[in-house]
């Protein structure tokens, strides 16, 4: 069985705690005052969503199964503060200090403020955006505006659960604004950065951008319109020009010294990573002494702690290697349509370093993109979408070069395409791509 370090929440007993990533069973207390539900993050929200208060104890379980056997022989045990920590990962976000980040917006000069026209809602969505506005007044997010020189629309999006998301269209301020070219990390490396590590920690921000405040004198450009009325953000919105650099320069400034070393941050996605499973607690302690300090919150609902795999910038990051996720391509059928064809080419590009010779694979594909050619998935589509399916029947796996050892390099030439592989042999003498 494959060794997976998962949290548990302590009673008096444990009862089969089974080893999967950020997967848990139960725990049984003597005392039914004191009996706890052990979960995984989504778990935790879904269960205790009205009420985080009984989260209060935080213990790493070891793998494998532990029949009876009382929470306090544990093998490991997360400090005070890390405890507190977690406690506070559940509370109303105060937002991030001002010292660290403030968006500001930088209109170009001379540009005309637009007001985008009222957009028509159907009768049973309205209900629905007034209760997503009304939240969003009670956290402090959105305040009511009168006479704003720009105004933007509101589009509901609906989510799985039924309930919608009330993003507004910022087009119009956002083409008024120049480009913060402060840079993004490149994910490729920061992947391969994170693989062969013992012990992996992944945390999401809570909401993400609204952590981040306005300059106050910015705030009245991002009006919007609402069946309730018109509102302006406090807080920096999703789906605004240059959110993403504002984010990142404030995770550069929070976590400066531990960035590339035992944490690796993409905007509000973030690993804590251990070579030891010895200094994953002192890690996870330093990380979260920053989270206290600067006033940012995470969300617990998609955290998982000191665990050996996870789900990181859309691949799945594990000691021995990066995996890719693979099941949307396996299920989807063949493309009928352009849309369809975009969407699976998407797909494989993100997983291009995991294909050899994809682009001689995707041909056939081509063609079919170009202008004034009629879609006709013919045999030699079909059988170009089997081949890729066949091949990642087997999910591929790159693994982190270990340095010191050789590195053997495979190149590839024909007429229409060219390829290179690293690789690399390991303990067992089985070469592993890189």
């Amino acid at each position: 069985m494959r060794r997976q370090t998962t949290l548990a929440i302590s009673c008096e007993k444990v009862l089969k705690v089974k080893a999967q990533t950020m997967v848990f069973t139960q725990v049984q207390s003597d005392d039914e005052n004191d009996r706890e539900s052990v979960a995984s993050s989504n778990y935790i929200s879904n269960n205790t969503e009205e009420d985080f208060s009984q989260i209060y104890h935080v213990t790493l379980i070891e793998d494998g199964e532990i029949e009876e056997e009382d929470a306090e022989d544990a093998p490991i045990e997360l400090e005070e503060g890390v405890k507190a920590t977690i406690d506070e990962l559940r509370e109303e976000m105060p937002g991030l200090d001002p010292k660290v980040a403030v968006h500001h917006l930088s209109v170009k000069k001379g540009t005309r403020p637009v007001k985008q026209g009222q957009r028509r809602f159907r009768p049973e969505l309205i209900p629905l955006i007034e209760t997503e506005v009304n939240k969003l007044i009670e956290v402090g997010f959105i305040r009511e505006v009168k006479y704003p020189m720009w105004i933007s629309s509101i589009v509901p999006v609906r989510k799985k659960n039924g309930k919608i998301r009330v993003c507004v269209d910022f087009r119009d301020l956002n083409n008024a604004c120049p480009k913060d070219d402060f840079p993004l990390p490149i994910a490729e490396l920061m992947i391969d950065a994170t693989t062969g590590h013992e012990d992996l920690s992944f945390m999401d921000g809570s909401s993400g951008y609204n952590q981040i405040r306005m300059a106050p004198a910015d705030e009245e450009l991002m009006v919007f319109r609402t069946p309730k009325g018109i509102y302006c953000y406090k807080v920096m919105p999703f789906g605004l020009k240059n959110t993403g650099a504002t984010y990142q320069r404030a995770m550069q400034r929070i976590f400066d010294d531990m960035l590339h070393k035992n944490v690796e941050c993409y905007v509000d996605d973030l690993v804590v990573k251990s070579k030891k499973r010895e200094d994953h607690l002192y890690d996870l302690r330093k990380v979260f002494e920053r989270i206290r300090r600067y006033q940012l919150k995470m969300n617990p609902s998609k955290c998982a702690f000191g665990v050996t795999s996870g789900k990181f910038l859309g691949l799945i990051i594990r000691q021995r290697g990066i995996e890719a996720k693979i099941d949307a391509i396996l299920r989807m059928p063949k493309p009928r349509n352009i849309h369809g064809l975009k969407s699976l080419q998407g797909k494989l590009a993100y997983l291009r370093m995991f294909i050899s010779n994809l682009a001689d694979h995707c041909q056939p594909f081509s063609r079919l993109m170009k202008k004034d050619i009629p879609f006709e998935w013919d045999k030699a589509c079909d059988k170009a979408f089997k081949t890729i399916k066949s091949y990642l029947m087997k999910p591929p796996v790159l693994v982190a070069p270990v340095h010191g050892r050789p590195l053997i390099l495979y190149v590839a030439a024909q007429e229409r395409s060219v390829g290179i592989l690293f690789a690399q042999k390991n303990d067992e003498g089985k070469e592993n791509a890189l």
